[in-house]
């Protein structure tokens, strides 16, 4: 279960910090409460964006555990959709890091990290995944701190796909 931030004044700022340095990680909703995703848009097409970030998540040492084809499996029971793929991404000194301690291993629920690359309607080219601040922000200690690095890493993966199709 996720444990709201109680533990130390280092991690609080920790985690105030990362949230700075995110794009638009705390950005608000229309609502006024803050988004539980960021997105991005990719100047390029689909299937360039999704090959970019392939190629960006391995040049970083990631790896791409299992990719779900959301359009073509509900395609495949009739229904026509934009392209939609869920990559799913794992650096492993991260997760063995978070997995290694009871403390931290309930996190599991979360892993590994899921970046989705879809279509809109109009033709524009997103990448979303999780406000990853946020849900660091009701997380304890190392939790937290890992869960920020691991998304200071992913949001640099982003940022160079996106320079690279250009």
């Amino acid at each position: 279960m996720l444990k709201i931030l109680s533990s130390s004044f280092a991690t609080l700022c920790l985690v105030g910090a990362a949230a700075l340095m995110a794009d638009s990680a705390f950005a608000d909703a229309p609502d006024g409460k803050p988004s539980p995703f960021v997105e991005d848009a990719s100047p390029a097409d689909f299937y360039k964006t999704l090959s970019a970030f392939r190629d960006e998540t391995k040049a970083a040492g990631w790896s791409v555990v299992t990719e779900h084809n959301l359009a073509g499996n509900l395609s495949a029971r009739g229904y026509t959709l934009h392209p939609v793929m869920v990559l799913e991404i794992c650096n492993v000194k991260f997760a063995a890091q978070l997995l290694a301690r009871d403390e931290t291993r309930s996190v599991s629920s979360m892993m590994p990290c899921r970046v989705s690359i879809y279509e809109t309607s109009t033709g524009k080219v997103m990448i979303s995944r999780m406000n990853a601040p946020l849900v660091a922000s009701m997380l304890d200690g190392e939790a937290a701190e890992v869960a920020l690095k691991a998304n200071s890493e992913m949001e640099n993966i982003i940022k160079k796909t996106l320079a690279k199709v250009k």
